[in-house]
């Protein structure tokens, strides 16, 4: 990451005073400083916006937190899992088992060829040779 120890600040400014002279410096310097202001303010904005739409969010250093190493938000995660404990009222009824979807129509089990009642027969098992298969017709 950037970081500007006194070192560092010291050859950017002097790198800035060749390039723009001791009459732009001043110039430039608070035409920065604004462009700063309205981007922190954007991101204010932004924050504020998407704060209001999901309440629930963690805080920004938080989330910070958590994308520099989710590794360890992953492990304090699965930590405070351990003490948790089944909701006994929580479980399914048989009501509910009753209700549920019945299996799924199309699948391999009922796979038809449609009007024969039989599974479909597919002409080679083991798929089209390679030097058999179709050209792609977006390739002209």
């Amino acid at each position: 990451m950037l970081s500007l120890n006194p070192e560092k600040l010291f050859i950017v400014l002097i790198v800035a005073l060749v390039l723009l002279g001791p009459d732009k410096l001043p110039k430039v310097a608070r035409q920065l400083g604004a462009g700063w202001a309205k981007v922190r303010e954007f991101q204010r904005r932004v924050e504020q916006e998407v704060r209001e739409t999901m309440p629930d969010l963690p805080s920004t250093s938080e989330i910070a937190r958590i994308a520099r190493s989710p590794v360890s938000y992953l492990n304090s995660l699965a930590d405070a899992s351990d003490g948790l404990v089944p909701d006994p009222a929580a479980a399914p009824s048989e009501e509910a088992k009753e209700d549920e979807w019945p299996a799924d129509p199309a699948g391999p089990e009922s796979a038809t060829n449609g009007h024969l009642g039989r599974p479909p027969v597919f002409a080679r098992p083991g798929g089209v040779p390679p030097h058999q298969l179709p050209a792609d017709p977006g390739m002209n």
